[in-house]
């Protein structure tokens, strides 16, 4: 790599962490009675998924379920992150509205959005995302550990987020018949 490559990948970097924290700082008022929110309903739309992940982020300081048709929309955004955000936000706010979408993104193509999916619907007090989330404790892949967090979050275990614990956890999984 030479130094105009080192130079656009330290610009691109600036720019990111830029408009990121331009997106973290609209909303001055976590209630949003100042009507700052509108700035950030507007980056939802930007072109960067990690502005939009942001201002998903932030739009759910503002705790208003007025707010739900963009976390639902933002739920179809292209780019993984904009949806964990937005199942996030959804599973806070207790959206009880959104448990279709929340049920959709249960097979969403990436694990980490099934995972905040299955968090969030137990936030609401639903369990239907416990047996995915088995499956993916017990599946071999990179994402197990993420599924092992959503596990103990959905079941109230406190499986440690390691090796023995996600041994654990598939062996109280078998144990409880959870994973059929």
């Amino acid at each position: 790599m030479d130094r105009n490559d080192a130079r656009d990948i330290a610009r691109q970097f600036l720019r990111r962490q830029t408009l990121a924290a331009a997106a973290a700082a609209t909303i001055c008022d976590p209630t949003g009675r100042n009507g700052d929110t509108s700035k950030v309903v507007r980056l939802l739309y930007h072109r960067d998924p990690a502005v939009r992940a942001a201002a998903v982020k932030n739009l759910t300081k503002a705790r208003s379920s007025e707010h739900t048709p963009h976390f639902l929309q933002a739920l179809n955004d292209r780019d993984p992150r904009v949806r964990i955000a937005a199942c996030d936000a959804l599973g806070q706010l207790r959206a009880i509205p959104a448990k279709a979408k929340l049920y959709d993104a249960l097979n969403d193509r990436a694990e980490d959005v099934r995972c905040a999916a299955a968090v969030a619907l137990a936030v609401m007090g639903d369990k239907y995302g416990l047996l995915p989330i088995a499956r993916l404790v017990c599946k071999q892949s990179d994402h197990q550990l993420t599924a092992l967090k959503a596990l103990n979050s959905i079941t109230k275990q406190k499986f440690p987020l390691t090796r023995s614990g996600l041994r654990d956890a598939i062996r109280w999984i078998k144990l409880s018949g959870k994973a059929k």
